[in-house]
């Protein structure tokens, strides 16, 4: 039997066939079902997103689900831990609407944080805000949160996802294979939680001059977060689309203005620093200011994320599925 060995991290592997996004790093583009992700954010709210995405059909909406609160709140277990017992106890079974599942989850996710009351109406997006802050939300973060949601939905075959379509193949059930991507997600290797951002924000915000709080990480060799990207060689398209609605936020509203003056600030010093890079803006940028603006704490951000990304897991299961074929590598033994 003859063996393909592949670089560590299976870098430029094609281990799979999908018809769900497509990326093209070297011109800044992302596809979602042969659609640009400018538009997909502009047709799609992220709960009729889901099955779209999952079969390629648009449906009727489904009403408002309603949240289960039966589960007390543990503030102590961290918020992916906690979606991931959501994941597990929310009623599902095959002959279930995958919408209707999906679409609570978030919710339930929420509900356990014990803060907010939840409307019973609107979007999932807007009962999220209301249920895991203490103030309601405005129209306009509740569109900032769903374009998000949308924008991080899907991207390929990244490390959950693979988790996810790994697990597909055995025949798990969606639920064990939504929990297998929550667990990769949780590395912090990942990326999708833009914890980095979020501290690079709160220095920038806390100094008197930006530009040197910049100038200070690069002179150390430190990574300016939210800036290049493995896959994109120029502009991140989901930050050009997340930009936008983080711009209507409020125009006057001080984490807007300090995360236009980093951006501005950074990448003129990186095409300085680093000439023969190209270091663009990516969504991780976009997404911890506007996580910080949206009054999401630094520890719920990881599962806000993942609410998100749940409906690109939903459509690989599904996609995986039909295959019908075990993913079953091998290991090559060594002294």
């Amino acid at each position: 039997m003859s063996y393909i060995v592949v670089p560590p991290g299976l870098e430029g592997v094609v281990v799979c066939e999908t018809s769900l996004s497509e990326i093209d790093g070297n011109r800044g583009l992302l596809t979602y079902r042969g659609i640009p992700i400018q538009q997909v954010v502009v047709q799609y709210h992220w709960e009729t997103l889901i099955p779209w995405l999952a079969t390629g059909c648009n449906v009727t909406p489904i009403p408002p689900v309603k949240v289960s609160t039966g589960r007390p709140s543990n503030l102590e277990m961290a918020p992916l831990a906690i979606l991931a017992e959501e994941v597990l106890h929310s009623p599902w079974s095959p002959d279930l609407d995958v919408s209707e599942y999906i679409s609570r989850l978030p919710l339930n996710l929420a509900a356990r944080r014990g803060l907010g009351e939840d409307p019973a109406s609107g979007s999932v997006a807007f009962r999220y805000l209301s249920l895991v802050r203490e103030k309601p939300p405005t129209p306009i973060e509740a569109e900032a949160l769903d374009t998000y949601w949308v924008i991080a939905a899907e991207h390929s075959l990244n490390a959950s996802t693979f988790a996810v379509r790994i697990s597909a193949s055995t025949g798990a059930s969606l639920p064990m294979a939504l929990v297998s991507g929550i667990g990769v997600l949780s590395g912090p290797l990942h990326g999708g939680a833009p914890t980095g951002v979020l501290n690079l924000l709160k220095e920038a915000a806390a100094a008197p001059d930006i530009r040197r709080v910049l100038i200070d990480k690069l002179n150390h060799g430190e990574r300016l977060m939210g800036f290049g990207h493995r896959v994109y060689r120029t502009m991140d398209p989901r930050a050009d689309a997340l930009r936008t609605v983080f711009r209507r936020l409020a125009p006057d509203h001080d984490m807007v203005r300090l995360a236009l003056a980093v951006e501005t600030t950074a990448l003129e010093l990186l095409r300085s620093w680093k000439p023969n890079r190209v270091l663009a803006t990516n969504v991780e940028f976009y997404a911890g200011a506007l996580l910080y603006a949206l009054d999401i704490p630094d520890s719920w951000c990881p599962a806000t994320f993942a609410c998100g990304r749940l409906a690109g897991w939903t459509a690989h299961y599904m996609e995986q599925r039909a295959k019908g074929r075990l993913i079953r590598p091998l290991a090559r033994y060594h002294t």
